[in-house]
This record gives structure tokens, C-alpha cells and sequence, in this order.
């Protein structure tokens, strides 16, 4: 995995995804997306990975969609013995790279620790 480089942690980060399991055996990773619009992932760059207690840039070389999944190729990720070492490794990427929201619109992210209470005034608990 020669093209990933060492990063800075991400000031604010937020996990967009998540590496899954390898595919065929020339690199390839399913991925799960956690936006709204599974391909919106890839609108957001870098990504970032934590491996070890280190931060990751990852860098894509290309996407496609096969059957139900989506799978990816990062650069350097050359064989599934590689692929295999990202499995299950979040994607992440800084907070401040996500779109302006408009009013009364807000990311899951923000709704952390807020209180849920039902319109009758029943408290159900904590997001």
C-alpha cells in the first residue's frame, strides 16, 4: 500500500463509510456508504483511515457498482492480500468538507447528545 500517505487527524471528522470485504484478487474492496445517496460518498476528498493509531489518506482510483454493492479501488491496493488488511475500516473525512445545510436541516452528526422528546412531551432518551 505504497500510495497511502501519513495524515493529520481531521479536525472534526466524520465517518462516511465503511470498508468492506476484498473483491477478486487484483485489489478491489466493497464499500458502504452512509449518505443519503450511496454514490455521494465519492464526492468527498480525501478519505481518510485510521490504521493503527495512524491517519491514512487513501487515495481512489475508480468505482463501480457490481450487482447490490458498490466496489472500489485505491491506489497501491494491488492484490486481495492488501484489500483484506482494510477490511472493516471506517472512511472518513473532515466535517467542514460536508455542504452548507439549510435551515431546519441538520447532519446525524449535530443530533449527537440531543435530547429526544415526543410531541406529547414525552422524554424517550438521548440521540
Amino acid at each position: 500500500m505504497s500510495k497511502q500517505h501519513t495524515a493529520q487527524a481531521p479536525v472534526d471528522p466524520i465517518v462516511l463509510g465503511k470498508m468492506g470485504s476484498s473483491y477478486g484478487i487484483r485489489g478491489w474492496l466493497r464499500v458502504f456508504s452512509s449518505t443519503e445517496d450511496a454514490e455521494s460518498i465519492f464526492d468527498y476528498q480525501p478519505w481518510l483511515i485510521q490504521k493503527a493509531g495512524q491517519w491514512q489518506v487513501v487515495e481512489l482510483e475508480g468505482w463501480r457498482h457490481h450487482n447490490q454493492d458498490i466496489i472500489i479501488k485505491l491506489k497501491g491496493v494491488d492484490d486481495r492480500d492488501a484489500a483484506n488488511l482494510l477490511t472493516n475500516c471506517e472512511i472518513i473525512v473532515d466535517s467542514s468538507q460536508l455542504p452548507e445545510l439549510e435551515e431546519g436541516d441538520y447532519y446525524w452528526k449535530d443530533l449527537m447528545g440531543c435530547q429526544v422528546v415526543t410531541t406529547e412531551g414525552y422524554s424517550l432518551g438521548k440521540v
